[in-house]
């Protein structure tokens, strides 16, 4: 098989695959919309004449269905990624940056500081791809931190071909047997139980940064927490000069 003839058939699958992510995703959302509408019309209907126990059951009930309702969606997003944003307004990479920290820093136990080191000050970049996936690790490094006071630390760099944004944290990092898991569409290191996710998350910001040929990589923080790193290549179609 020529090299052509198979990067057609892998762009032709990859396009069925696509669609047929949208295609179950959207239509399973109806039926478990149905379900979530009897179940409130059941307890509607029983009143107050019911014990605790099945009162309980339905609130597991409607959370189990509302989790699935969140994963579809997060079906739903993953299929579109490639369709996001080829054209639209530009925004500096550094004003991004900082307009997601100013939305992070809303909590205030957080702090972030943010370090650079890009000749280019006036690249811009069409923000919508880039920011989903920058305030993604934002606000995984706060979501997931074990401590009161949380500090995160925001750097960006450039080589001569990439550009490079890390968000490192001081929580408690991820245990090493688990780390070539965290990608994984659904995967969670916390039961789903004790947060309110997806695990969809770092899996969509994955597909983003491919289809800017860039990458997001994870490694452990000395002594301790977490560094994600995305980076994509500065002749990227989404990169302006302004």
């Amino acid at each position: 098989m020529s090299e052509d003839k198979y990067f057609e058939d892998f762009v032709a699958l990859k396009k069925e695959y696509d669609e047929f992510i949208y295609i179950v995703s959207h239509d399973l959302k109806s039926p478990m919309r149905a379900i979530s509408n009897i179940t409130n019309w059941i307890e509607e209907d029983l009143g107050d004449n019911v014990n605790k126990d099945i009162l309980d059951n339905f609130g597991l009930l409607k959370n189990r269905v509302g989790r699935l309702e969140k994963m579809m969606n997060a079906l739903l997003e993953l299929s579109r990624v490639n369709k996001l944003e080829t054209k639209g307004d530009a925004i500096t990479l550094l004003e991004m940056i900082k307009e997601c920290i100013v939305m992070a820093e809303v909590n205030t136990s957080v702090k972030i500081k943010l370090d650079y080191n890009v000749k280019e000050l006036n690249v811009a970049i069409l923000a919508k791809k880039m920011q989903k996936v920058f305030f993604e690790l934002l606000d995984n490094a706060i979501q997931f931190h074990d401590k009161q006071k949380k500090n995160i630390f925001v750097t960006v760099n450039e080589t001569d071909r990439m550009y490079e944004i890390s968000v490192q944290d001081d929580g408690p990092g991820i245990v090493e047997e688990v780390r070539d898991k965290i990608f994984n569409i659904f995967y969670t290191v916390s039961s789903k139980d004790d947060l309110d996710t997806t695990g969809a998350g770092l899996a969509i910001s994955k597909k983003i940064m491919e289809t800017m040929a860039g990458k997001i990589t994870y490694e452990a923080a000395s002594p301790i927490g977490s560094i994600f790193k995305i980076s994509w290549p500065k002749n990227n179609q989404l990169n302006l000069i302004i």
